[in-house]
């Protein structure tokens, strides 16, 4: 096809050739190009070059050395902040990454509290109660796990991605949490027919989600490396 030069660069037919055939915001109907990927992948990698050693916060002897301001085109930067004057260190850093959900919140609305399952808005109100009863929080550090967004980066460092470029769903994942999650709605279901009071609940709310949230983990960590998050067996 003669995109790539006989010196690896793009040639000029490259350059214009289509990546994805979608727009890059709302406000925008400008489509990503092939070089658009390679000026992403060149970010990611500037960071990376740094070594596993220079990844960790606060690593000043290695370059190049992450400098970021507190605000970005007037919106705050990322944290954790450097000192007063230097913002975080970003979504960039040390490669491009993003925060998942181990139970996505997706499937939480929609198995758990019941969107797209029978049952009246009064009883999907009453599910959030019982689920705030029971301090589960999705947000939890239990919940969460910090993983690459794209697939060249995540076999680096071992991974599966999380949604990379043009891919803004993880569909496959989130719909093989539907059986252990409607299982919960269901145990609920049931204490709310036999009129169980909310505090006799709570621990079985709060130690199903923290169970999946952990079986999920070890899930993710064993998944195949450098593509995007597939189906977990729970």
């Amino acid at each position: 096809m003669k995109l790539v030069d006989e010196d690896f660069g793009l040639s000029s037919k490259a350059k214009k050739r289509i990546w994805k055939r979608f727009p890059v915001s709302a406000n925008s109907t400008r489509k990503l190009t092939l070089s658009d990927f390679f000026d992403q992948a060149r970010q990611s990698l500037y960071w990376l070059r740094r070594g596993p050693e220079g990844w960790h916060i606060g690593v000043k002897h290695l370059v190049p050395v992450p400098n970021q301001p507190l605000k970005k085109g007037g919106r705050p930067s990322f944290q954790p902040r450097q000192n007063t004057v230097q913002g975080g260190y970003g979504a960039f850093y040390p490669y491009e990454h993003n925060y998942h959900h181990l139970i996505p919140v997706g499937a939480v609305e929609e198995w758990v509290i019941g969107k797209g399952a029978s049952g009246s808005s009064s009883r999907s109100d009453l599910i959030v109660k019982l689920i705030l009863i029971s301090r589960w929080n999705i947000h939890n550090e239990k919940n969460m796990v910090l993983l690459p967004q794209q697939e060249f980066e995540a076999l680096i460092v071992g991974l599966p991605a999380h949604c990379p470029w043009g891919v803004p769903a993880h569909g496959v994942y989130q719909s093989s949490l539907q059986s252990r999650l409607r299982d919960l709605r269901q145990k609920i279901d049931r204490a709310i027919r036999q009129e169980k009071h909310p505090k006799d609940l709570k621990a079985d709310i709060l130690a199903d989600l923290n169970s999946l949230s952990e079986d999920l983990l070890e899930q993710v960590k064993s998944m195949s490396a450098g593509v995007q998050l597939t189906a977990a067996s729970v």
